[in-house]
């Protein structure tokens, strides 16, 4: 806290002000007393802006949703006067230090404290959307960590849940590394924008770093939007919690309620312990010292001309030990709050909330598993028998190496294994040499995003590879020879205000797929919204260019050159030039393809095939797991008569069974064994190729199932407990393929298991 200066008001409506706590674009926060004696911090609005009638408003909704939130994690408004000459509001006085403050002083902090924070953070959030609010700006600079647990500050550019407010369509309003995608992107915001801001301030607290990165702030957001960030360093129960709020796709996130659950099931920190580590203990009470020994108020200036006092203020007065703290009484249950931030044990929980709040504010994505119906016609079994896997045979790699750099895909072809990485491709044969490399740099381009981040950047068809590559402003489709790695040819895509593909949405009828970022149109530093680049593969030439200014997320190749697209809530098909032929309200997680029709599943676990014409339905199936984020979640037998789905199970594990292509009617179906209990859901990651069909567990583990019956034929636990967001995969010519991207490992697997 800094003393007053001849500038600074001495008294705000009726609150008398000790000091200056911090100030910033808006104006300054000043510590207050009332005539009862009650701490507050008093937010006082620059006189430059009071006059400002649309800034006026804008202050008067933060006030208006300060109103609203209550809560233990978050600051109470005690007073306000929005019509005064200078506007200024109150809100009681939490006695703690910023969370980016302790982790600039101190480093990461512990897991236990990290979960705590996730927690509070949580019930916050919970509070902020009862009351129809959304906060957009929640980071660490935006949370207090005092003695009875965090509190979320600051509302100054909130907005109401349902899209009233003073902010502007599509601008971009926020702290950049903590944004969420679709508020980088200026899209209308749900409260699972706050969640994913959530997850990354969960980040930083642990790793004491910010997951997106530094830089400007237009880099910032392009790799918030585009790219997943590296996990790995986060401790394992934070990292399943972070990675969840993180799905690009907002529909996909936790809810805070759910993040609570997430903590307590992980594990309650000691309720006898404070939840803070010494060294931010510390600093709290230095700052409690201030309400234990407030000082005078500072008398108003002498009229005229007054001198600005020079040096240091003097130190706050020191807590005092011989205080008498408050111990829970004897016998009796800590409250649910107690357990979760530590201090049923008799640490003195510090009165107050915070200063201002302000209403502003990401993988994988997990697939949602509806509940399975009962009954033969859905295909589930009268008597659930679960096998264990014990006695299954564990397979061995026919090989397995280590490359330079991490690579976010692999393919497999008849004799190369072709690993992509961000500015590299290898070319490995069926031992696993290196037949061949491709350097990005004498092509001039990458040909991936984010190395780090599975997902499609490549594709195979008649022999050669073909690759989404050329630099940000100048994509660029390549093809390859697969026999040398030799470049062939390259199609330039040569539209404005379109950046590099993000990822490489398929092949089929000669036709290769881009989706990329960027609408085509002018939208200023940072392009919006995202496109479908189609090439013609024989004519070496780009087909047709299609932007949206919504995120697209999946895509579904159909006959006849139609493309299915889906952003957060909606569904379009393109017709062979690009355009649109249909659109349907629909929240699809995740797009696949049977026959001639779009699959699309719904967040209940529904699964609908749609009529490539008018995209009505033609059938539905209920208990069907959603694909995961990196896709892979409805394949086909190799002759296309039988569609693969993951179907979930009423005791938490899952079962694997076919569907009719034509009318959706349920097959066989077989339980599975369970996956890891510490596990975290992915949703649907299956294959089918070469006689097998293959799953990817939720805890990394293998399986090969025989597609006639779903029995397991063999297994592989040597990536078991991986992050599977890490993992990219395919199978064919033989063998299965995974890359992990944490460990720039790639391991092959006979199709026969050994």
């Amino acid at each position: 806290m800094e003393q007053l200066v001849a500038a600074d008001p001495r008294h705000v409506g009726p609150y008398a002000l000790m000091g200056r706590l911090g100030a910033g674009g808006m104006g300054a926060v000043y510590l207050g007393r009332s005539a009862g004696g009650r701490a507050v911090a008093v937010k006082v609005v620059r006189p430059e802006l009071a006059e400002d009638g649309s800034f006026r408003s804008r202050f008067r909704q933060e006030v208006a949703a300060a109103r609203r939130v209550s809560g233990a994690f978050t600051a109470p408004l005690v007073d306000a006067d929005t019509e005064a000459a200078t506007p200024w509001m109150a809100t009681a006085f939490v006695a703690g230090v910023p969370l980016q403050q302790a982790v600039a002083r101190h480093g990461p902090l512990p897991e236990e404290t990290v979960r705590t924070l996730a927690a509070g953070l949580a019930e916050a959030l919970a509070e902020v959307h009862r009351a129809g609010l959304i906060h957009r700006d929640l980071k660490p600079g935006n949370v207090l960590l005092a003695l009875d647990g965090p509190h979320v500050i600051d509302f100054g550019i909130s907005r109401a849940a349902d899209g009233t407010g003073l902010t502007t369509t599509g601008a971009v309003i926020g702290s950049a590394p903590y944004m969420s995608p679709e508020q980088a992107l200026g899209e209308p915001l749900t409260p699972a924008s706050d969640v994913f801001s959530l997850g990354s301030t969960v980040a930083y607290a642990a790793l004491g770093s910010r997951l997106f990165g530094e830089g400007a702030g237009a880099a910032v957001l392009f790799r918030v939007v585009n790219t997943e960030p590296d996990l790995s360093g986060l401790p394992d129960g934070i990292r399943h919690l972070v990675a969840g709020c993180l799905a690009k796709n907002p529909q996909h996130r936790p809810s805070p309620r759910q993040l609570v659950e997430l903590v307590e099931r992980i594990g309650r920190p000691d309720p006898a312990a404070g939840w803070l580590p010494p060294a931010v203990v510390e600093d709290v009470l230095v700052v409690r010292g201030v309400l234990t020994a407030l000082p005078e108020p500072v008398p108003d200036p002498p009229a005229g001309p007054a001198e600005v006092p020079q040096g240091n203020p003097p130190p706050l007065p020191p807590y005092p030990a011989d205080r008498p703290t408050r111990d829970a009484a004897p016998g009796r249950r800590p409250s649910r709050r107690a357990v979760l931030l530590g201090v049923g044990g008799g640490v003195l929980a510090a009165a107050g909330a915070a200063t201002t709040i302000a209403l502003l504010d990401d993988r994988g994505g997990s697939g949602t598993t509806g509940a399975a119906t009962a009954g033969a016609s859905s295909g589930t079994p009268t008597a659930l028998v679960r096998p264990s896997g014990a006695d299954v045979p564990e397979a061995k790699p026919g090989w397995q190496v280590t490359l330079a750099n991490p690579c976010p895909q692999v393919l497999s072809a008849d004799g190369v294994v072709v690993c992509v990485a961000i500015q590299k491709i290898w070319g490995m044969d069926d031992a696993g040499r290196n037949r061949w490399t491709v350097d990005g740099t004498a092509v001039g381009g990458v040909f991936a995003i984010d190395p780090n981040t599975p997902r499609p950047v490549a594709g195979l068809d008649g022999g050669r590879l073909y690759v989404s590559g050329g630099t940000s402003s100048a994509p660029e489709l390549l093809s390859f020879s697969l026999a040398d790695g030799r470049l062939d040819w390259r199609v330039a895509q040569n539209q404005k205000n379109a950046l590099g593909a993000v990822s490489f949405a398929g092949i089929r009828d000669g036709k290769a797929y881009l989706l990329g970022v960027g609408d085509g149109k002018d939208r200023g530093l940072v392009p919006g919204g995202t496109h479908i680049w189609a090439v013609d593969l024989a004519a070496r030439r780009s087909l047709w260019f299609h932007g949206e200014d919504t995120t697209l997320v999946h895509t579904a190749l159909l006959p006849g050159g139609r493309v299915v697209v889906s952003n957060l809530d909606q569904l379009k098909a393109l017709d062979a030039k690009g355009e649109v032929a249909w659109e349907r309200r629909l929240a699809a997680l995740g797009l696949g393809t049977v026959g001639k029709y779009a699959l699309a599943p719904d967040k209940d676990g529904t699964l609908t095939a749609l009529d490539p014409d008018t995209g009505s339905p033609a059938w539905t199936a209920s208990g069907v797991v959603g694909a995961a984020h990196r896709g892979d979640g409805f394949p086909t037998s190799e002759d296309g008569s039988v569609l693969y789905v993951l179907r979930s199970d009423t005791d938490g594990g899952y079962s694997v069974g076919t569907l009719d292509p034509s009318n959706g009617r349920a097959g066989w179906r077989a339980p599975l064994p369970l996956d890891s209990q510490e596990s975290a859901a992915i949703g649907s990651r299956i294959l089918c190729a070469d006689g097998n069909l293959y799953r990817m567990g939720a805890d990394a583990v293998l399986w090969a199932l025989d597609p006639a019956t779903g029995k397991a034929r063999w297994k592989y636990s040597g990536l078991k407990g991986k992050d599977t967001t890490k993992l990219a995969w395919t199978a064919g010519a033989g063998r299965l393929c995974v890359s992990d991207t944490s460990t720039q490992t790639i391991t092959s697997l006979p199709a026969k298991g050994s």
